[in-house]
This record gives C-alpha cells, structure tokens and sequence, in this order.
C-alpha cells in the first residue's frame, strides 16, 4: 500500500527574537520504518528572548517540545544561514544534547556554509564533489574560468570572504570604548563556532548537503510526497546581484566587505589593545576619540555583514498534496531578484507562487525581505482560493527604529490584506509555540487553539 499525504501541520516555536518551524507530514498509513509521519526543521535560533508575559523561549526547554512533537525522530534539518537567531540553540549544551539524540536524516543549509569551500579561499579547485556543491551537478553550465556548475573561484572568494568578516567582527569587542550599540551589532554577526561545529558532526557520513538556486535539496527522499524547490540563495555566478550592495549603486559586497575589513580590522591583530579603564583626562579623551572613529569602521563592517549573511540564506517552495508553503529565511532583495526575474517569462512558477498557502514572513517582517513583486500576486488572486496563511516570528522593539524597525507595520499591513498573520509576539498566541494544520489536499490553514 501506498502512504499518502493526508496533513500538513507547522508549529512556530517561541524563542523571541528568531526562527525555529517545524514543518510535519502526516499519511494515512505507516511507511516502510512503520512511522505514519515525517517531519521537517528549519532553524532553531535566537537572539533576544521573549518580552514580559510570554512563554519563556528558552531552547533547551524548545528542544524538548521539538523531541516530543517529532517522536523522537527528525527526518530534516534545514538551517536557513549562519545569523544566531536561527541557530544559536544549537550552540546549548542542553539542546545541542537533544538535537544529537534526534539524529537528522538530511542536513541542509547555505552552500557557504560547506567545509569545502574552506580549502580553496585562495583559488579554484577542480575536486567533483565542489564544484556541484556537494556532488550534484551545476544547474547554469560551464562557469566562467571553465569548471563545471555554479561555483567557481568568485563563489568560493564571496564565502571564504564572510567567514573572513565573521573572525574580524568576533574581535571587535577588544576595540577601547567601542560605543554599545555597536556592541549589541557585533553580538548579532558572531560566527556562533559552536553551534557550526555541532551542525558539521550533523552532517557527516552524507548528510549534509549545501544548497544554491535550482539544486536538489533531496527532501523527497527522506519525506514522502513532499517535493522541495531550492528557489534561494544563487551563487555569486549564478547572480552576481546577490553580491551587491543595493544602496550603494552597483557596488559589490565583496569590494564593501574588503573594504571594512580594512580600515575596521587595522590594529586587531596579536598587538591589538586590551580592554583598559582609564580615568577622566587628556589620554581618556584621546582614546574614545579614535575608538570613535574605529567605531563607524566597524559600523560599516557589522553591516555589510549583516546584509551578506542574509542574502546567503536558503529559500524554499514546500509543495505537498495540494499545499505550498514558502520558508525564505532572512533572504533580502538581492537574493530574491533571481527568482523574480524568472516570474515574467515563467508562467508556471508564477502561478506556484501566488498559490502559496502559508508563508514565513522573510526576515522577522523587514522592510527589503517580502518583495512587492510577490506581495502583488497573491494580492491579485483569486477570491475563490483559500485565504493565506503567515508566521512571524519576532519581538517588536529589538531591532532598528521608525523605517528600519523589525518588524515593519507597512508591511503588516499589507500583509494582512491577503493573509491570516499569526505572530509570536502576540498575546492570543503569544504560548510555547503557535501551530496551524491543513488537509493536505488543500488549504487554508487553521489555528489549533493551544492546550489548557
């Protein structure tokens, strides 16, 4: 007997300021390992806690809800880019503990994220199992220096490059009277090394695949029925716009980013200064002046970092059944334009993306993270299909203010012209986590009232 998809049911846990979604397939008959379910994370990360009066957030305690939601058993594990809010749990020793225990089947995140690349930051390398990252093969042809698939040595630069940002930044706390807002920033960019390293021990043996644009994520391997399109992030030469730096023209992130490593960098090797206290007086004023100065260097740093980070992040169409969901992690505009450029002549894709059912609200509701592109088709469709479903994920008054506030009112606004919005910094669903179910023939999704 054939087991077919019968529901499709998505928690959104709380951890406060970040990402954690586990996804669920439910058939109506047991597979071949005798489960009658599958299930599906993406993300598990945090970098503010909860706001007073909501559900502690806590990720060992999310954990456990995760251990106890999959059975004990979790078939995937997307991590969507290296930002903490989506993978700081991993770094909890408590956490971590459980995550072991679960032993994901298949392991996906960035291809900046393979170990690979590390190996060849100065140059090409001809290796097979590279230039596909991770054994697939390129999806855009020869690339420019003649190797086959989308990553050559431009690719493996940009990588190599932000883990690069990620050491410089990691040190900016040495830096004398490094102003504390700029502090809170550097926080945000940390490499996490931990929680990289337990998703590495994760992906051994295999199971790790590194995703760009157009490749096989091969969740349908491991989740019956649930068919996955990598639609983010491209390649440096898949899109070179995804190395952009929009507000400055035609700038290029890799120029941006070298450029801040050098000034912000300068003075942060083995003869860096120590953290002092000194007293009120000429040597005092002298040193938080040029601490000043090296703080809109590191500004600079900390956000070009910031905006690069997230144009790495995967973006995934969930289609199951008669369901669409669409997880695009914090992915910015630049990482979007190659799949909105496809729209126009793309009819197919096109109508796929109006009819998504529930969509992870990019980027804890940004202002450059839901394109308007797409925000108009499913503003143009049509009444008869069911209403839209979407999760966001945050807590107000974390990050930016007024126009760069997270998240934005304009865009919820907006949203909730063609959408049920369901948030975590909510009092109605403000508990351990959030959760909405659909038959998996068709939406819309509907709130499971959360448990006494």
């Amino acid at each position: 007997m054939v087991s077919t998809p019968i529901r499709v049911r998505v928690r959104m846990y709380q951890v406060g300021f970040g990402d954690c979604f586990l996804v669920s397939v439910e058939y109506d008959a047991p597979l071949a390992d005798g489960r009658a379910e599958r299930h599906l994370l993406i993300d598990f990360g945090t970098s503010h806690s909860p706001r007073e009066g909501m559900a502690r957030g806590r990720m060992a305690d999310v954990a456990a809800l995760i251990e106890t939601h999959t059975g004990g058993q979790l078939d995937v594990l997307v991590v969507t880019h290296r930002h903490r809010d989506h993978l700081r749990g991993f770094e909890v020793a408590a956490a971590g503990a459980i995550m072991k225990r679960l032993a994901p089947k298949l392991v996906l995140r960035s291809w900046t994220e393979d170990p690979e690349l590390s190996a060849t930051a100065d140059g090409p390398d001809d290796r097979p199992g590279l230039t596909g990252a991770g054994g697939a093969e390129g999806v855009d042809g020869p690339a420019r220096d003649g190797r086959t698939g989308p990553i050559s040595a431009a690719s493996v630069r940009y990588a190599a490059l932000i883990a690069q940002a990620q050491e410089h930044v990691a040190r900016l706390s040495e830096l004398v009277g490094l102003d504390d807002d700029i502090r809170a920033a550097v926080e945000d960019q940390l490499k996490n090394a931990d929680a990289v390293a337990l998703l590495d021990e994760l992906s051994r043996d295999g199971r790790g695949r590194y995703l760009y644009a157009g490749m096989d994520a091969g969740i349908a391997d491991v989740i019956p029925g649930l068919e996955a399109t990598v639609l983010g992030p491209p390649t440096v030469d898949q899109d070179s716009r995804v190395a952009q730096q929009r507000e400055n023209d035609a700038e290029y992130w890799l120029t941006a980013l070298d450029a801040s490593l050098r000034v912000a960098g300068s003075g942060l090797g083995a003869d860096a200064p120590a953290p002092v206290t000194l007293p009120p007086g000429p040597v005092r004023w002298l040193v938080d002046r040029l601490a000043d100065q090296r703080s809109h260097s590191a500004a600079r740093l900390v956000r070009d970092l910031d905006d690069a980070l997230n144009n790495t992040s995967v973006i995934l169409l969930l289609e199951v059944g008669g369901l669409s969901l669409l997880f695009p992690g914090d992915a910015q505009i630049e990482n979007w334009q190659h799949t909105l450029d496809q729209l126009p002549r793309d009819a197919k894709l096109r109508a796929r993306l109006a009819g998504v059912d529930l969509y992870k609200v990019g980027h804890h509701g940004s202002r450059n993270a839901t394109p308007r592109s797409l925000h108009a088709l499913w503003k143009a469709r049509s009444a008869a299909r069911p209403r839209m479903t979407a999760l966001l994920s945050t807590r107000q008054d974390v990050h930016g203010e007024r126009e760069t506030a997270v998240p934005q009112e304009q865009l919820l606004t907006a949203l909730r012209g063609v959408a049920q919005v369901y948030s975590t910094d909510e009092t109605a669903t403000g508990g351990d986590f959030v959760e909405v179910v659909a038959d998996a023939r068709k939406g819309p999704f509907r709130l499971v009232p959360p448990s006494v």
